[in-house]
């Protein structure tokens, strides 16, 4: 775990804060507050379960993750960390709590997909076991760029 961070489920009362930090990250997925509302609200027990972990600090929210499981496969959705807080070993603590709760809600396969140009996510994810099983030309826009497909084994 980083130091000085611990890792919890979020709660619909964690909402002003996640969206705070994602529109401090331009990489972060900026779905909207409905999206994340229901994702906040989504059960473990629904096809397909979510979870959504926060990273907090001394300081505050620091980072989030989302994971999503059906059967036994589950996906990365989404991880962000403020700018502050990055190369701290949040990310990885995150992306870790993620496969933790995913291979205790039975998935075997965890996959993800992220921005070519992302060259430290990219090191982050080889680091934890991801795989490149493809890649979705001009996927990303703003800019445009290719979306990189990983997958690792729980």
């Amino acid at each position: 775990m980083a130091a000085g961070c611990s890792v919890r489920p979020a709660s619909p009362a964690d909402l002003e804060a996640i969206l705070a930090l994602e529109q401090a990250c331009a990489e972060a997925p900026h779905w909207g507050r409905n999206v994340w509302l229901a994702a906040l609200t989504q059960q473990s027990g629904t096809v397909p379960a979510r979870r959504v972990l926060l990273a907090e600090r001394q300081d505050g929210l620091s980072g989030f993750a989302v994971g999503t499981c059906s059967g036994d496969l589950a996906e990365l959705e989404s991880i962000a960390v403020s700018e502050n807080a990055r190369r701290q070993g949040i990310g990885n603590t995150l992306c870790l709590g993620v496969m933790e709760w995913s291979r205790g809600s039975g998935a075997r396969t965890i996959e993800l997909e992220v921005r070519a140009s992302s060259v430290g996510a990219l090191a982050l994810y080889r680091s934890l076991g991801f795989v490149e099983q493809g890649r979705r030309a001009r996927y990303y826009h703003s800019p445009t760029e290719d979306a990189v497909l990983m997958a690792a084994p729980l």
